[in-house]
């Protein structure tokens, strides 16, 4: 009998008919063609250009949507800063104002310096899903109020986090061991840039740019994905402006719906040194064609704001879909790609994540995956210069086991 898709969750019939579709058994995948990248690393520069500019077009016209242009005024202003994490840290946090068109939008960034260092440092950077006191119990991050949207089902959970709940994800940032290998680390919560709900796109950054009637139209240009790059874009822009920071060494990180954004922030903005993917899954490192875990309809199920209107009538046609994720992995080459999966962690389907970025890997040439790569076993990674796979034992997460490799690699690669 076809295993059942998310047991004791009391999904309504219609949602479970659609959860159901999805397929958790290896021998039952059907068969498929992969996609090969658009270049590899001996196509000529003015051809992967031009072949690049044309992958691009087509994640944004058809999954992703547009990313808007920088705002007409960007300022930077320090809140507060401070010592932090027995010392080891300096914290500082700071205002980033986006205006435009006589409207303004403040992103919170939470930034942690190394207090011993010498000379610019390298910096991680990611988003954060449930507000800046999520991520550490520092009692000098400061809670800023706001409105919660109620939540009709668990699938549209808006989780984040109150005063009394400090550090309720500090497993997936590890902010001392990331600032005792000689890292800075900055975050910013998606929902400053972007509501993440329902028919909420003009409740963030994006109303800087489009109506209410464009953000709710059929035919919108643009989705929550684009919305949240655009944030990490300008969170890129802040950390540039800090002296203390060497922008020729930033590091963006992602779990999950995060992962998907650092991807696509990553195929559009040369920013970036190094790109971490952590269980990003369906539309994030997996390979769509292989029909395994979430599919196109169980996305467009629950979080169809995320992308373009055009996005649902790939629905029923995964393994046809004329784009696939090796191909926007393989634009970031020749930057480094770091994928990382969970091998409890069905629905984002590990092995396809791992057959997309070894396939993306002849971006990089002798850099990427070698061509007869096996999946490794659960606690192992491959790669060890322009790509790198890493598989860890447990569930959907980013934890200190994930942050101990990544620590490892990177330290090879910027100290």
């Amino acid at each position: 009998m076809k295993e059942k898709a998310f047991p004791g969750c009391n999904l309504p019939p219609e949602m479970q008919e659609k959860a159901d579709r999805m397929n958790l058994e290896e021998n039952l995948v059907p068969p498929y063609e992969p996609l090969p990248p658009p270049f590899d690393s001996k196509t000529p520069l003015s051809e992967i250009i031009r072949k690049s500019t044309k992958i691009r077009e087509g994640f944004t016209r058809t999954i992703y949507g547009e990313i808007p242009p920088r705002c007409e005024k960007l300022s930077f202003r320090l809140t507060s800063s401070g010592q932090a994490c027995d010392g080891l840290a300096e914290r500082r946090e700071i205002d980033i104002v986006c205006e435009n068109h006589g409207h303004s939008r403040t992103l919170r960034m939470l930034l942690y310096l190394p207090r011993r260092r010498q000379g610019k440092v390298p910096c991680f950077l990611g988003l954060n899903g449930c507000g800046n006191l999520s991520t550490t119990k520092d009692p000098g991050v400061t809670f800023v109020p706001f409105h919660r949207y109620a939540d009709p089902s668990p699938w549209l959970d808006d989780g984040r986090v109150g005063e009394g709940q400090r550090g309720l994800y500090e497993h997936r940032w590890q902010f001392e061991k990331v600032l005792a290998a000689g890292f800075a680390s900055a975050t910013v919560c998606q929902w400053d840039v972007c509501a993440d709900y329902p028919d909420s796109l003009h409740d963030g950054i994006l109303s800087l740019f489009y109506s209410r009637e464009e953000l709710l139209s059929p035919q919108r240009q643009t989705a929550c994905l684009s919305a949240w790059v655009w944030g990490l874009q300008r969170c890129l822009d802040a950390l540039e402006s800090i002296p203390e920071i060497d922008s020729h060494r930033l590091i963006v990180h992602g779990l999950s719906r995060r992962g998907k954004t650092t991807l696509w922030l990553g195929a559009n903005d040369p920013r970036p040194a190094m790109l971490i993917s952590c269980c990003s899954g369906t539309m994030g490192a997996k390979m769509t064609r292989r029909y395994f875990g979430e599919n196109i309809e169980w996305l467009d199920n629950w979080h169809k704001y995320w992308f373009v209107p055009f996005f649902p009538q790939f629905i029923g046609h995964d393994t046809q879909i004329p784009l696939d994720q090796q191909q926007l992995m393989a634009l970031i080459a020749p930057r480094i790609l770091y994928v990382a999966s969970a091998e409890d962690d069905p629905y984002a389907d590990p092995y396809g994540e791992f057959l997309a970025t070894k396939v993306a890997s002849v971006a990089w040439g002798q850099k990427g995956l070698p061509p007869d790569a096996e999946f490794p076993k659960p606690g192992q990674a491959i790669g060890n210069r322009g790509v790198r796979y890493f598989l860890r034992p447990g569930g959907h997460d980013c934890n200190e086991e994930n942050w101990n490799d990544i620590l490892k690699f990177a330290k090879g690669k910027f100290l």
